[in-house]
């Protein structure tokens, strides 16, 4: 029992500093093993939403899209390329519906193999080209 209260405690110190440390949190909701579109869709947009969505209004304004505190700004114009393709309607804010079509652009892009959901390997790819991807 004592094992047991041990490990579940520092399961909980390692997911604090994994989310401390800017980790991804596990977009397989279900937690099945395969990532469908729609948990890909929801995962992106709350992160996004958690993370730059200040006022908490469900939308991100193009002023709220700044780094975290403590966290240095990215490469020169690449939160500009970002912002231009998420605001597609080009009113000055990204909403749940424009975050949902990048999300599914990406998912489509991670989907190698077409069999409509990702692996864990295609989540792995992903991530790792995510400053390369042109969407």
């Amino acid at each position: 029992m004592k094992r047991l209260i041990i490990a579940a405690a520092a399961l909980c110190v390692a997911g604090s500093a994994q989310a401390q440390m800017g980790q991804r949190p596990n977009p397989d909701l279900d937690h099945d093993g395969r990532v469908t579109l729609a948990e890909f869709r929801k995962s992106q947009a709350d992160a996004m939403l958690s993370r730059f969505d200040a006022n908490k209004d469900g939308k991100i304004a193009r002023a709220e899209l700044k780094p975290p505190a403590g966290m240095v700004a990215g490469k020169e114009g690449r939160g500009e390329r970002m912002w231009d393709r998420l605001d597609l309607n080009k009113d000055g804010a990204v909403t749940r519906s424009e975050m949902d079509a990048a999300a599914k652009f990406r998912f489509d892009r991670g989907d190698t193999n077409k069999d409509g959901w990702l692996s864990k390997g295609e989540i792995l790819a992903l991530r790792q080209n995510r400053g390369r991807d042109a969407g």
